[in-house]
């Protein structure tokens, strides 16, 4: 197994980087289940205008954030976090924070991967060649939506297309109905959770 990397990212429980098949990648050190937080993203917001002012790997690099501003991960979690065509994990938005989570279980030693798609706006101009390796690769990444619509439905069905991305899709009914109601029952659980304080005992 290729030596881990145990200082190029914050210290995050259950998780090491080394290197992956296309440079280095972020590597689950221990079991984590479906819907699990596996760690935040953290970086710095920039407007768009700054990502097409300093181009390249920069722009290449930075997560969609909200409807005009991205984050740049820096040298943290996200800038060794690779993408699958078949990904195990995506990423939601939680106190205006980007939190890494488990699309379905991730055993110990599982490369931990997104989709980049799920947070490529179909405003955004992005395509890059894929070298995931899988038997489902796509060949080519680009915005959420030219994905085929049955993924992309099955994808908000499961809840790994950030409703921050709202703003960003050129939905289709189906697919509008389905992130709203996601987004619906995120609430309803938020406020099960967190009552209001006169509700609570």
């Amino acid at each position: 197994m290729p030596a881990p990397f145990p200082n190029i990212v914050p210290r995050i429980p259950g998780v090491t980087v080394r290197d992956a098949r296309i440079g280095l990648g972020i590597f689950a050190s221990r079991r984590f289940s479906q819907g699990r937080t596996i760690g935040r993203i953290g970086g710095r917001v920039h407007h768009w205008r700054v990502l097409w002012k300093r181009g390249g790997s920069f722009l290449a690099n930075c997560f969609r954030f909200g409807d005009d501003t991205y984050l740049a991960p820096g040298k943290g979690l996200g800038r060794y976090l690779n993408h699958s065509c078949r990904p195990n994990a995506a990423i939601r938005k939680r106190a205006n924070t980007l939190v890494l989570f488990a699309a379905r279980d991730i055993r110990a030693g599982d490369e931990i991967v997104i989709d980049y798609s799920t947070i490529t706006g179909d405003d955004d101009i992005y395509r890059m060649r894929c070298h995931c390796g899988g038997p489902h690769c796509r060949q080519w990444i680009g915005r959420f939506g030219l994905l085929p619509l049955p993924l992309q439905l099955n994808y908000a069905r499961r809840g790994l297309l950030p409703e921050f991305m709202l703003g960003a899709l050129e939905q289709e009914p189906r697919l509008r109905r389905v992130i709203q109601t996601n987004a619906a029952r995120a609430r309803g659980r938020r406020r099960n959770r967190f009552p209001p304080k006169a509700d609570r005992p």
